[in-house]
């Protein structure tokens, strides 16, 4: 079975805890990270690629990744820069706000070096999002790591997931994210961050997705919490229902999404074990409609419960949905 290989982030979430709205509990996070556990969790080999300090929190950083099954082969330990911390805000719905303190930190210190020493034999999918995008450096190592996982016949999946207040320089935000996305084959985005990249280009949603077909994306997918989810190809569009839930925190909702997609569609195509068989996946509608529903049962699950590794779903947990 072909296996994920997630990169960028990984971090501290401090989330309130029930008892008190003004007291934290640190928990293991980071978009990559939790698309590393997810797809562990599931039952299939994820590998984690970035940067973690030697702080004591990087210490529980490493110790969580090892514990859920993820593969740490290509971690870069750093010794000289913090572990980032998110501070966490819940409304009553369970929606989420963030503070980063992220200046300088482990995870900004992964570069070509690292990239260089990845082994990419077996390694079907190459996911990342958005926060690797915020600085140049960061940046220009993400394209170096892209182009590096193309070379090597890798699918690339990429999840948007826009955190603005992590941005200096918000312009660059939507040349940056085209740029990466024609090196991408699959693109996750929320309902919301459609809107946004394509007010930002001064169009419609629709024309902004025809947009990014254009530049080479081979299949979108589009969440809206609770509303159905969205699957986009140059030939189909096709709708797809998520349970209906009550959340409890939406924390990493939206990983354990996408996480679930990738495995359903690595196990779609397990006859096949090279990433051609994941991308004839991606061109057959019903394949990718039973993924996303999948997906949309594991983001569900999250929802339920507090916290982010903790909160994704093992294939089990997900018979009672």
């Amino acid at each position: 079975m072909l296996s994920l290989l997630s990169y960028g982030e990984v971090l501290v979430d401090f989330l309130p805890t029930s008892s008190s709205p003004s007291t934290y509990m640190p928990l293991a996070g980071g978009a990559p990270a939790n698309v590393a556990v997810a797809f562990a969790k599931l039952g299939a080999t994820s590998y984690f690629a970035g940067g973690i300090s030697e702080d004591s929190f990087g210490q529980m950083l490493i110790k969580q990744l090892d514990h859920e099954g993820v593969n740490t082969t290509f971690v870069k330990r750093v010794k000289d820069a913090n572990t980032a911390l998110v501070l966490v805000s819940l409304d009553d719905s369970g929606e989420r706000t963030f503070n980063f303190y992220r200046h300088n930190t482990a995870d900004t210190k992964y570069g070509k070096t690292q990239v260089d020493e990845i082994n990419w034999q077996g390694i079907g999918i190459f996911h990342y999002c958005s926060n690797t995008l915020t600085e140049e450096i960061m940046y220009e190592d993400t394209l170096y790591a892209l182009k590096s996982a193309k070379e090597n016949q890798a699918l690339i999946s990429f999840d948007v997931n826009l955190r603005q207040q992590l941005w200096h320089g918000v312009t660059l935000l939507p040349e940056r994210v085209e740029a990466c996305i024609k090196l991408s084959d699959i693109i996750k985005l929320s309902r919301e961050e459609a809107e946004y990249l394509a007010q930002a280009k001064q169009v419609d949603v629709n024309s902004y997705i025809n947009h990014i077909l254009s530049l080479g994306a081979k299949l979108i997918v589009i969440t809206d919490g609770e509303n159905a989810a969205q699957a986009i190809t140059t030939d189909d569009s096709i709708t797809i229902n998520v349970p209906k839930i009550s959340p409890i925190d939406t924390t990493g909702a939206g990983d354990s999404f996408i996480s679930g997609f990738l495995f359903h569609l690595v196990q779609s195509a397990k006859s096949d074990e090279s990433p051609q068989g994941l991308f004839d996946a991606i061109k057959q509608i019903d394949r990718v409609k039973t993924a996303v529903s999948f997906g949309a049962k594991c983001g569900a699950f999250t929802c339920q419960k507090k916290g982010a590794f903790t909160a994704l779903p093992k294939i089990t947990d997900l018979n009672f949905l």
